[in-house]
């Protein structure tokens, strides 16, 4: 995926402005928030624990003056006197609704009434109320929270002595609408609950029956009740709404004041601050992002300019130039730029005179050379043929033939049809010979093509043909065959005649010889038979440069074949003194020609025996390797060694080891690496100066001759 440098340059300035700008951001914005989140519940917390404080500040005072009216009564005090001290008691304490003294049976002895909150009434029996049995057996103050219709009264129990209890009903009109006013926000509200976690006191014009029935469930009621410290949490009711609220205990009733607002309402300025911070945060991207851009293409637009002026010179337009005015790097830039175009336009304008030059050198060569060339693109199709090629192809030059199938261009004729077909398959190493005309007056052609490369040799340009007429090497290839011929029958029968007839003379068949006749005789018999070897060497020469060594495959013993060689050399050896040993197993077979394989080893083995000093040792070893898929033979010897400098090239035509020289042509080794590699085998010599030398060569087994008479290797 190729991204545009403008694009590069927007995203990293962008990256690099915004990336610090929107962790500052986001951070402040989360420490802001929990700020005044924390804020927000310590308040809700203070006011709880205000309204705590207010609740029992409330009670307080109400017992201070009943407490004061309890005393007074517990004076020597007659029944007009009591009922005097309790009416002034409803005169200081508004909220009083009736003040009674119940005697030991429960009876009200004596009541005074408020008469602006209650009617008078007849005394009754309160012996069946649960504060005045608590308050008349435990002797101590007894606070119960019961309702009158709506309205909410505490009646407190005072026990004065062992008979007589003061019950006071105090009406909580007031104090309720005085929680009621308590307010946080638009909807929040302060809620007082009892011990049993159900609201006493709360807005009724603010908490729905629904509300009201769900207070006594909420978690925050329950976290109240059971501390004895101020505490916050946020909660959901039963309709999820989310809630804040805060809670203290009004530990001398068991009660607990609670402070709840919705967490919308409550945490409104946080989240007012963080819609603001985020639309700030955009407002600075964009700005950011619009900023980056305009700089973006401020620095990039001049190197879009060099971009594309240089396509313009790659497809050869050097005429451009960039003009840059920025007055930096970048202007510098540009002149560069201008000043390597107009070089490359001098440049380009001296090769184009070159390329014109070797042209026309190129197709003077094409044209003066014997040789025909032509030259076929991809598909075959003419694209240059030189003054010879179309000579030899009948091609009338008249006629326009580029671009044009070289099958429709050449007339029909074998030598066309075999260029057609080489260009096909354009084989590097291969080659082909073609017959034209009757058997006299018969015009060979030889036929190569080779691949154009291009790039490196990994982009194919075509195909380059080229024909020879070749009619002249034939010709000598003829004579030279006849030559042979000759020497075949006219100077090796005769010489192989000659031989004969020495050795009859060797062997006394035609009389016993003299000592001095023998010893004449027998050096006649080794010069005969080293001309018949240079003989028959300079006959398995030619038949290599002809290619015209067959091979008889057979199943072999390569021990027997070893042991036969051994035998001819025996005498050899033994005018030496030297210890040839045989290591071959008996039971190896091998695939081969009999005849060659043995002409190896005995040439093999005659080196050994000519360069091993007196004394010294050989050795032939031949064994299976590579699993059993070639068999290896080797001639190893004790004599002076080979310098490294001959390790390779003593087996080309006529190579002699310089100072080592002892008799022979030079041929020997070449005819042996050919008998070798006719088998596909592998020839090498190990040698160091001093050491004696190794020959060894490879012979694959499961060798044989297929339909063409080629040699291959069976799968």
């Amino acid at each position: 995926m190729r991204i545009r440098l403008l694009t590069k340059f927007v995203l990293v300035m962008g990256s690099l402005a915004l990336t610090p700008a929107i962790y500052m951001a986001v951070h402040l914005a989360a420490v802001s928030q929990k700020g005044i989140q924390a804020s927000v519940l310590e308040l809700h917390t203070s006011l709880a624990g205000n309204l705590a404080d207010q609740v029992e500040a409330y009670l307080k005072v109400n017992d201070e003056k009943i407490l004061f009216a309890a005393n007074s009564l517990r004076q020597n005090l007659t029944w007009e006197q009591k009922q005097l001290v309790l009416q002034s008691l409803i005169d200081t304490h508004p909220d009083v609704l009736d003040i009674a003294a119940l005697n030991k049976r429960g009876l009200e002895v004596i009541k005074v009434y408020n008469p602006q909150l209650s009617a008078p009434s007849p005394l009754v029996n309160r012996s069946t109320e649960e504060g005045y049995l608590a308050a008349s057996t435990g002797r101590h103050t007894v606070r119960v929270i019961t309702k009158v219709g709506e309205e909410v009264v505490l009646l407190a129990y005072y026990p004065l002595s062992e008979t007589v209890v003061l019950r006071v009903a105090v009406s909580l009109r007031s104090f309720s609408e005085w929680i009621a006013s308590k307010q946080a926000g638009g909807t929040g509200f302060a809620v007082i609950v009892d011990n049993n976690a159900q609201p006493l006191f709360y807005p009724r014009d603010i908490v729905s029956p629904a509300t009201l029935a769900d207070v006594p469930g909420w978690p925050i009621v329950a976290s109240a009740l059971l501390s004895k410290s101020l505490g916050s949490s946020e909660f959901r009711d039963y309709a999820k709404r989310e809630l804040v609220g805060a809670y203290a205990p009004v530990l001398s009733m068991g009660w607990a004041a609670v402070f709840i607002q919705p967490r919308d309402e409550a945490y409104a300025a946080s989240i007012e601050m963080r819609r603001t911070s985020k639309i700030i945060l955009i407002i600075v991207v964009a700005v950011t992002i619009l900023a980056s851009f305009f700089m973006a293409r401020l620095l990039t637009s001049p190197l879009l300019s060099l971009t594309q002026a240089a396509e313009s010179v790659a497809k050869g337009a050097f005429d451009v130039s960039v003009k840059i005015s920025t007055r930096d790097e970048l202007q510098d830039l540009a002149e560069t730029f201008n000043k390597m175009v107009a070089q490359l336009s001098a440049y380009a304008a001296l090769q184009v005179d070159r390329l014109v030059a070797e042209q026309r050198k190129t197709k003077a060569i094409l044209y003066t050379i014997d040789e025909g060339i032509l030259l076929c693109d991809e598909s075959s199709n003419l694209q240059l043929a030189n003054r010879r090629a179309l000579d030899m192809l009948a091609i009338d030059p008249n006629i326009p033939f580029e671009g044009k199938p070289l099958a429709e261009v050449a007339p029909p004729s074998d030598l066309s049809a075999a260029v057609v077909k080489s260009a096909g398959e354009h084989q590097p190493e291969a080659f082909r010979e073609v017959a034209v005309g009757p058997e006299k007056g018969r015009v060979y052609f030889r036929i190569k093509s080779l691949p154009v490369k291009l790039q490196g040799g990994t982009l194919n340009a075509g195909v380059v043909t080229a024909l020879r007429d070749i009619t002249f090497e034939k010709e000598l290839d003829k004579m030279k065959e006849d030559f042979m011929h000759h020497i075949t029958h006219d100077l090796r029968n005769p010489l192989g005649s000659v031989i004969g007839f020495v050795e009859i003379l060797l062997k006394g068949s035609a009389g016993e010889l003299t000592s001095q006749q023998t010893t004449i005789v027998s050096s006649m018999q080794r010069s005969l038979s080293r001309q018949m070897s240079l003989i028959n060497n300079i006959l398995d020469i030619a038949k290599m440069d002809s290619n015209r060594t067959q091979l008889q495959l057979k199943s072999i013993s390569p021990a027997e074949v070893t042991a036969r060689s051994m035998g001819m050399l025996e005498s050899l050896a033994l005018q030496k003194k030297l210890n040839v040993s045989l290591s071959i197993p008996p039971e190896m077979t091998l695939t081969a020609d009999a005849d060659l394989m043995e002409r190896v080893i005995t040439n093999l083995l005659g080196n050994a025996i000519k360069y091993t000093p007196a004394g010294g040792s050989i050795t032939i070893s031949g064994e299976q390797t590579e699993g059993g898929k070639v068999v290896r033979f080797c001639v190893a010897d004790t004599g002076p060694g080979i310098p490294e400098a001959y390790l390779t090239r003593i087996f080309e035509k006529f190579e002699q080891v310089t100072g080592q020289r002892s008799g022979g042509t030079g041929l020997g080794l070449t005819i042996t690496k050919h008998f070798v590699e006719a088998h596909l085998g592998k020839i090498w010599v190990e040698s160091e100066l001093g050491k004696g030398s190794r020959f060894c060569f490879t012979i694959p087994r499961g060798l044989k001759i297929v339909e063409n008479g080629a040699v291959v290797v069976a799968a």
